[in-house]
């Protein structure tokens, strides 16, 4: 046989074998509409071709960068009272954790005792009149009313799910204004080892109850104090020297597989965490830092990431309400800063506030915070349950992307509005999610190439989301 005839017949060969598998290569599509029409419906599949046109969101599997563990929403007492109480709770639970019938949710933000959103007067675990440094009034009694019975049936329906752990105040008598609501941390050294005890009785009787505490975070919003409902300051130093001297080496003594997570407060603060992990003995002690929403912008945890690569970061907080409540704007505001936005830029979590309010925004005993936030879902006085739209921008991550996927390089068009962010799961399977957040009648038309096939999406509409999964 001759070159050149040889030479025909191989590039004969190589161009049947991408034509076979692209024909076999179909891809599924879930849609979310900012007009609210479509909502997380799955789509028919797309087929594989070569390239057609519009944007080309190149994905490269070879290109990895961190794991992801979860994502989800937190467990307040009000949103645990909730679904504890609801005749339709196993419906519930399921449509927000079952991974076949529901969205997945991975990863679960507890609240220790009390915050602004509380069913039953706010507590703490050990809430005596006293100075109590023993801690031998130490209880989580209050816990197993409801909250624990609720993660137990969380974890039972999906195992996978981790559980962070976030205080918003320590027991009064260690703080210098005696009282859940407002003040500051003692920073004496008793007082400091006192509530590294006090977290590892937590952790204890947690793992007593059958439920490990994947992270801790040591203080929700450790800059803002107020006397509407438990808040506590905690000064970077007071901080940092808690992580050095008392709670590290405390959790290493005990060899907790707990992870010690510092921050906890808005993006545009970056100057706390950097100070706190400056300190090379409390940095050895420290997993990574989190983020809230409520000031600042996506990008501002790069300061600490670009410092500091081998630290993890978390994005833990960000509530939905009436002062917003179209569809489009939240699903791609959302997906754009948050679930696009923050996993891009390194974090292994995304999560919200409350899974669950009532129809008042409530339930609330004796707090005074926010009366017009909303939950991953309502459930109202009158029974079943609503979905709103929370729902379905984490829905767009939760279900397809599943603990211990690596995100994966993909173009993204942040300049023409259209955003793109993708994983690589377990099992090998692709997830790219695309966002037009574009106002007004702009579509977007583009293709995901992957593995060398085509992918073509016409005129996805402003404001909508698309997930697409090459298993």
């Amino acid at each position: 046989m001759s070159i050149d005839r040889k030479s025909r017949l191989l590039t004969i060969c190589f161009v049947l074998q991408i034509f076979i598998s692209t024909v076999n290569s179909k891809a599924e599509v879930w849609l979310s509409t900012g007009d609210s029409r479509i909502k997380l419906a799955r789509q028919g599949d797309i087929g594989g071709s070569g390239p057609i046109g519009g944007k080309t969101i190149d994905v490269d599997r070879n290109q990895k960068f961190q794991d992801i563990k979860g994502f989800g929403a937190a467990l307040s007492n009000s949103a645990a009272f909730l679904l504890y109480n609801s005749p339709d709770r196993e419906a519930i639970l399921n449509d927000l954790f079952n991974t076949n019938t529901g969205i997945g949710l991975s990863y679960v933000r507890l609240v220790m005792g009390g915050s602004d959103f509380n069913a039953v007067s706010p507590y703490t675990y050990d809430d005596t009149k006293y100075e109590n440094f023993n801690m031998d009034k130490f209880s989580i009694a209050k816990d197993r009313d409801f909250v624990i019975p609720v993660l137990r049936d969380i974890i039972r329906i999906n195992p996978e799910v981790r559980i962070m752990a976030s205080p918003w105040s320590a027991p009064a008598w260690m703080k210098d204004s005696w009282t859940l609501y407002g003040g500051t941390i003692r920073s004496e050294s008793q007082y400091l080892a006192s509530y590294a005890e006090y977290f590892v009785r937590f952790i204890r009787d947690y793992q007593t109850e059958g439920i490990q505490i994947d992270t801790l975070t040591l203080q929700n919003e450790p800059e803002h104090s107020t006397g509407g409902y438990p808040t506590m300051l905690m000064p970077w130093d007071v901080q940092r020297d808690f992580i050095r001297y008392h709670v590290g080496p405390r959790f290493r003594q005990e060899g907790f597989s707990t992870q010690i997570i510092i921050w906890d407060h808005n993006w545009d603060a970056s100057w706390y965490p950097m100070n706190v992990l400056g300190d090379p003995e409390a940095n050895q002690y420290i997993a990574g830092t989190a983020w809230h929403c409520y000031g600042g912008n996506r990008y501002d945890p790069l300061t600490v990431n670009n410092a500091y690569p081998n630290k993890d970061m978390y994005f833990t907080e960000c509530s939905g309400g009436e002062w917003d409540t179209h569809f489009g704007s939240v699903l791609g505001w959302n997906t754009q800063n948050l679930f696009i936005g923050q996993t891009r830029i390194g974090s292994r979590t995304v999560l919200l506030w409350n899974l669950a309010l009532d129809e008042n925004h409530g339930p609330i005993v004796d707090v005074s915070g926010c009366t017009n936030c909303r939950g991953v879902v309502t459930i109202p006085s009158w029974g079943g349950h609503e979905k709103n739209v929370e729902y379905y921008s984490l829905g767009h991550f939760a279900k397809f992307v599943r603990p211990g996927a690596r995100r994966i390089w993909s173009a993204t068009y942040e300049a023409e509005e259209l955003e793109s962010v993708a994983y690589q799961n377990p099992d090998n399977s692709v997830v790219v999610v695309v966002a037009n957040v574009a106002w007004g009648e702009t579509t977007k038309t583009f293709q995901v190439l992957i593995d060398g096939v085509y992918y073509y999406y016409q005129n996805l509409p402003s404001r909508s989301v698309i997930t697409l999964i090459k298993r």
